[in-house]
């Protein structure tokens, strides 16, 4: 049996039983009768935030083989009791590439055409040229994250005309950047960048690395944007920032804590687009998620699990 316990894939679970002539259970593992639990051999989930798996649920599941995540964040799975069990783990890593470049694109527009101002006057009923655009051509772009998310992101950079600066742990040079600083030197793009992208995922190493002493480094007048994880920021520093205009704008989807309190001062910023961690979710999320699973369950049904895409090494 495969369990899905997110209620995004009832439209499809009758195409995944098709598909894999397997039968369906769309539920929470509690909500699952537990005659039936016996049964599972394959979760499918988002693993994080309300659709996050424990450890104790997993173990009502003693024949379950393999989780297949439809996200590509894994860090509030029970790793290593899923390590000690053998459970497979599979991710959806690269489904999100299109959906959250174009995000990041509709904000770099969003700042540079002047959008909120323009917006005003035609609210005003206003005839007014007093804001020039921008022009993103000749702008240089920082990309904290080169996987494949920020390469998409370096890759549209260049067909506006861009320069693009990339942040990785080891510095190795990647496709449509022009340069590359590994993470110990990542402050050197800093000084150079019209706009700062995030797109590093949650590590010991990128916790807080947008803090006041690094956005000093910045120019004046920087745009800020996050589609990556929200402790990559120091957020009353962040809004210090923006507040006294060091950064003119920003565009976050992620928070150090989601969802945003109502009361956080972000929600008062004029300069700020704030979305609730929503720059992925296109209708197209599922359908590309279902792709991978559908692919990795052909190779689990050959015994060819070393094969299966996006397979998380479990820690030693």
């Amino acid at each position: 049996m495969i369990l899905c316990t997110t209620d995004a894939l009832q439209p499809f679970s009758e195409e995944i039983g098709e598909k894999t002539r397997q039968p369906v259970a769309v539920r929470r593992i509690e909500r699952l009768p537990e005659e039936k639990r016996d049964r599972v051999r394959i979760v499918i989930t988002f693993g994080n935030y309300d659709d996050s798996v424990s450890s104790e649920e997993l173990r009502s599941l003693p024949r379950l083989e393999w989780i297949q995540v439809i996200s590509s964040g894994i860090e509030q799975l029970p790793l290593e009791y899923l390590s000690k069990r053998g459970i497979l783990v599979t991710t959806a890593r690269g489904i999100h590439r299109i959906p959250m470049s174009e995000y990041v694109f509709s904000a770099l527009l969003y700042f540079a055409k002047k959008i909120p101002a323009y917006a005003r006057l035609k609210r005003d009923k206003t005839w007014g040229r007093f804001e020039t655009m921008e022009e993103l051509y000749g702008k240089t772009i920082g990309i904290l994250g080169t996987g494949q998310i920020g390469g998409e992101i370096a890759y549209k950079a260049k067909t506006f005309g861009m320069t693009t600066l990339g942040v990785n742990r080891s510095g190795r040079l990647v496709e449509h950047f022009d340069r590359i600083y590994p993470l110990s030197e990542w402050e050197h793009i800093l000084p150079l960048c019209d706009y700062v992208c995030g797109v590093l995922p949650s590590a010991p190493e990128t916790k807080q690395l947008i803090n006041r002493r690094t956005i000093e480094q910045m120019k004046d007048g920087v745009i800020f944007i996050n589609v990556g994880r929200g402790d990559l920021v120091v957020e009353k520093d962040l809004v210090e920032a923006l507040q006294r205009g060091k950064i003119a704008g920003a565009a976050l989807d992620v928070f150090a804590q989601e969802p945003l309190d109502r009361r956080h001062p972000l929600w008062e910023l004029d300069n700020v687009i704030i979305t609730p961690h929503a720059s992925a979710k296109t209708p197209m999320y599922v359908p590309r998620s279902l792709d991978i699973f559908y692919r990795n369950y052909d190779l689990f049904r050959q015994g060819r699990t070393h094969d299966m895409i996006n397979l998380v090494k479990h820690p030693q």
